[in-house]
């Protein structure tokens, strides 16, 4: 049986530098579906093993405590707290803990988490993984043996256009990537 991960979301952006400062419910809601974007295009078809938990407070309008993106189970902690409470609910309650991941740099989540024995993984060694598992997947779609020491500019195109409205979100100018990258893919149709 395959493994399921149980991913902090706020923790993750905040790892990946997508929160850092003040952003508005808009930008929140960029960043959530950009993460949401990203995990499912790295796990596929295996999305549907992917819970991500925000916290209620900052969830956008109308948000039901339990949806779904593309397959990725969404949930906020409305009837918590916070995200970190909801988390340790569903870690108790999980049948097959040893072969659930939680993904979490608070450490309350870990130690729950090895109550427990789940797998604990911290946000960075978290994106190690994604980033080395994206490639994999990327490699193994393409039948190619070498790996690529850079993303293509296709890739960094298609991250470019994801993300480019958060360049110009005035809550996460300076959290967008550097100058040189926005260069590299200028060819992107995007506006400036």
């Amino acid at each position: 049986m395959s493994m399921s991960y149980l991913i902090d979301g706020y923790n993750l952006l905040h790892a990946m530098g997508l929160l850092r400062g003040r952003a508005g419910p808009t930008g929140l809601e960029k960043a959530r579906l950009g993460l949401l974007g990203l995990l499912r295009a790295v796990y596929g078809e295996e999305a549907k093993t992917v819970t991500v938990v925000f916290d209620a407070a900052n969830a956008p309008p109308g948000a039901s405590p339990d949806e779904e993106y593309r397959g990725i189970r969404v949930r906020f902690a409305v009837e918590q707290e916070q995200a970190d409470d909801l988390i340790e609910t569903l870690i108790r309650h999980d049948s097959a803990p040893q072969r659930l991941t939680v993904v979490s740099d608070d450490r309350r989540v870990r130690q729950a988490a090895e109550r427990r024995h789940c797998v604990v993984s911290g946000c960075d060694e978290y994106l190690e993984w994604l980033e080395r598992h994206r490639r994999e997947r990327s490699r193994a779609s393409q039948g190619a043996d070498v790996k690529p020491e850079h993303i293509s500019q296709a890739e960094a195109q298609h991250w470019a256009r994801e993300f480019a409205s958060l360049q110009n979100d005035p809550g996460l100018k300076e959290l967008s990537d550097p100058p040189e990258f926005w260069e590299e893919v200028e060819g992107d149709g995007r506006s400036s």
